[in-house]
C-alpha cells in the first residue's frame, strides 16, 4: 500500500513536483523518520541471526568423503548440482546487472550537471549550490531513488545468506548505516549529497558490473583494486566532507547536522573496510611468500 495520506512534504526550497519523480508517490511514506530506522534494524537483527544459524549448522566437509573413495562415475550429481545452482545463478546475474545498469544511470544523471555548476559558477558556489538550482534540476530525484536503491540492495546480504554463507560484519553495518544517511541527506537537502551520488553511483557501476561478470563464470582479473577504489572513494567524499563544514556560509546549520552524521557513518566504514583489505589481500600476499620460501 502506497502511503501517500501521509502529508510530509519535499525539504524547503526543493520546487519540484513528487509527480515528476519516479516511485514520487512513496515520498510521504518513505520520508517518515521510522521507515529507515526500522528497516535497517530489522535487517541487522535478521542479518545477525542467520549468521548465528549458519554457525551452529554441521561442516559440510566433514561428511565428504576422500578422494580415494570417491566413485569416478559422478555425472549424474554434477548435472543435479548444476540444475540446482542455475537458478541462483540467474537471480544474481539479474540483482548485479539491475545495480550496474542503475548505477550508470544514476552517475551520468548527476555528473555532467554537477561539472557544468562548477564550470559556471566556481567552485564554490558550484559545491554550495546556496539558490539550490543543482538541487532542483537533479538532486532531488538523484538522492531521493538513491535512498530507495539502498534498500533493495539489502539483498546482497540475502543472496549470500541463501548460499549458506555468513554476512560480514562490515557488509551489515554498511547496508544498515547507509540507508539511514541517505534518508538524513533527503531530509537537510544538503547539497553535499552530490558526492555520495556521483562517488557510489560511479564506484557501484564497476563493482555490480564486476560481479555480474563472476555470477556467470568470468573473473576478471584485479579484485583488490576494486576493494582499494571503494575505500578511496570514502576518503574522497571525507575530505569534502571537511570542505564543506569549514567553508563560511556553504551549509546551513541543519544541513551540517548530516555532514556530522556522515562524518560518524563514514570514519567507522573506512576502518572496517582497510581491516577487510590488509585481511584478505596482505595476509594472502604473505601466505604465497611462505609458499615459496
Amino acid at each position: 500500500m502506497c502511503a501517500s495520506d501521509h502529508h510530509i512534504p519535499p525539504p524547503a526550497g526543493t520546487h519540484v513536483k513528487l509527480s515528476d519523480v519516479p516511485l514520487g508517490g512513496w515520498y510521504p511514506f518513505l520520508m517518515q523518520w521510522q521507515v529507515p530506522v526500522l528497516v535497517s534494524i530489522v535487517y541487522a537483527t535478521l542479518a545477525f541471526y542467520s549468521n548465528y544459524k549458519i554457525g551452529k549448522r554441521p561442516s559440510v566437509t566433514k561428511n565428504i568423503p576422500k578422494p580415494s573413495a570417491v566413485k569416478t562415475n559422478t555425472s549424474p550429481k554434477k548435472a543435479s548440482k548444476k540444475s540446482v545452482l542455475a537458478p541462483m545463478t540467474m537471480i544474481v546475474l539479474i540483482h548485479n546487472t539491475v545495480l550496474a545498469v542503475y548505477s550508470a544511470w544514476a552517475f551520468w544523471g548527476v555528473f555532467p550537471a554537477f561539472v557544468q555548476k562548477i564550470i559556471t559558477e566556481g567552485w564554490q558556489n558550484g559545491l554550495c549550490d546556496m539558490d539550490g538550482m543543482l538541487w532542483n534540476t537533479v538532486l532531488f530525484k538523484h538522492v531521493y531513488l538513491f535512498y530507495i536503491s539502498k534498500f533493495y540492495e539489502l539483498l546482497d546480504t540475502a543472496i549470500i545468506i541463501a548460499k549458506g554463507r555468513k554476512a560480514s560484519f562490515l557488509q551489515i553495518y554498511h547496508h544498515a548505516g547507509v540507508i539511514v544517511i541517505m534518508f538524513l541527506a533527503n531530509y537537510y537537502s544538503s547539497a553535499a549529497s552530490i558526492f555520495i551520488v556521483w562517488e557510489n553511483a560511479g564506484v557501484h557501476t564497476i563493482m555490480y558490473t564486476y560481479y555480474a561478470l563472476t555470477a556467470i563464470g568470468i573473473n576478471p582479473p584485479g579484485k583488490q583494486y576494486l576493494t582499494s577504489l571503494q575505500i578511496f572513494q570514502f576518503l574522497f567524499g571525507q575530505s569534502f566532507v571537511l570542505f564543506y563544514v569549514i567553508t563560511p556560509n556553504c551549509q546551513s546549520s541543519s544541513q551540517r547536522v548530516w555532514l556530522w552524521a556522515l562524518t560518524t557513518y563514514l570514519l567507522p566504514l573506512i576502518y572496517l573496510f582497510v581491516q577487510f583489505f590488509s585481511k584478505t589481500y596482505n595476509n594472502k600476499k604473505r601466505a604465497d611468500l611462505q609458499k615459496l620460501e
